[in-house]
């Protein structure tokens, strides 16, 4: 229900739940042999997100629950964890993934994941997936997951790298690209979400910076309703014009640090169609990264320093705060963020930290 003035947290957490074998997670949280899922479900009850993406969470690839979300749903958030309130997301969606969906059929991957459309040893590796307290509107959702990199106007694929019956094949996403309808009460607003490439790990021809990028560019086309795009549907163009919107994921980007192409991030975070609201921030951050050449240190959601993690509200939304989960030193929360031995490390919990923006609706 929407009251006079409703508040609504978007926000977006790479949990790094993810392994090369596709039932080594969901064994994991059976069995509660590891307390990181404890601590990345108090982060979660914490900051009390009303919409919440999860990146690198493992699914079959398919989409739809194959009962690792279940799990964590009701034996993790919807149980207190570290004294923190509990928390239930009635309505999901896992969306299919590109990782680990071999290029060619019958093809092994789980040796050679880069010969799947996404790396991945396992289809659904690094999948990831939407929760939500108000319903998603799924049969009017979309995705890119299928359209292909040669298919994209002055695409930066590097030519001569992959044979032609790899050029030919290979898709864009390599997860996927969606935009889902959360509706509240009359209001309609797409999450647009999507985990692109990381822009390293690879050689001179820059495949990956390139990718990364390029995906980058296909989110930022899927704002601005480029004509050439065509969704799984087979429907032409990107989101309709004033539609309102909310960008989530890890971008894998930074516009001042880090190995990626600067300018395209830059390019969609200055775009007049997201609003330029105060970026996210936090003191911990401040505290923690280290390195002299790190710029922004206090904008950081990644434990190296980089921003690369994004919500994104359209400039028709009213924005009332932002911020980055990244506790400074004294703070309680802080042990959220350490391991069992007390120690500050990324396997404690994530090597990213959750980001989210709140917005007010009326």
């Amino acid at each position: 229900m929407v009251t006079p003035q409703t508040t609504l947290r978007f926000a977006t957490f790479n949990v790094a739940m993810s392994a090369d074998q596709p039932d080594r997670v969901f064994s994991s949280l059976r069995n509660a042999d590891s307390e990181r899922f404890n601590r990345i479900a108090a982060i979660i009850q914490h900051c009390q997100p009303d919409v919440l993406l999860l990146c690198e969470f493992d699914h079959h690839g398919e989409g739809g629950d194959d009962g690792m979300l279940a799990y964590f749903q009701s034996h993790y958030l919807n149980q207190s964890q570290y004294g923190q309130c509990p928390i239930t997301y009635p309505f999901q969606y896992l969306p299919p993934t590109n990782t680990g969906l071999p290029l060619f059929d019958g093809e092994e991957i789980s040796s050679a994941p880069e010969r799947a459309h996404g790396f991945g040893r396992h289809h659904g590796q690094y999948g990831f997936i939407l929760l939500s307290k108000y319903p998603l509107d799924i049969d009017n959702a979309r995705s890119w997951q299928s359209f292909l990199w040669q298919s994209m106007p002055n695409t930066r694929m590097p030519r001569h790298y992959f044979d032609h019956a790899v050029e030919q094949r290979l898709r864009l996403s390599s997860k996927n690209h969606v935009a889902i309808p959360v509706i509240v009460g009359e209001h309609a607003i797409h999450v647009v979400a999507c985990h692109p490439t990381p822009p390293v790990f690879d050689g001179a021809e820059k495949r990956n910076l390139k990718r990364n990028a390029d995906e980058i560019r296909l989110l930022h086309d899927i704002l601005k309703n480029e004509p050439y795009l065509v969704d799984d549907k087979g429907l032409v163009g990107g989101l309709a014009e004033g539609s309102s919107f909310v960008v989530m994921g890890d971008l894998n980007a930074d516009p001042t640090n880090g190995d990626g192409d600067k300018a395209v991030i830059a390019q969609l975070i200055g775009d007049t169609r997201i609003q330029p609201f105060p970026i996210p921030q936090s003191g911990g951050a401040a505290h923690f990264v280290r390195g002299r050449h790190v710029r922004n240190k206090n904008q950081a959601t990644h434990q190296r320093g980089l921003r690369l993690d994004y919500v994104l509200p359209s400039k028709d939304l009213q924005v009332k705060e932002t911020g980055v989960f990244w506790p400074a030193p004294g703070d309680e929360l802080l042990t959220l963020l350490l391991d069992d031995v007390g120690k500050f490390r990324a396997s404690a919990t994530s090597d990213h930290r959750l980001v989210w923006a709140d917005i007010c609706l009326s």
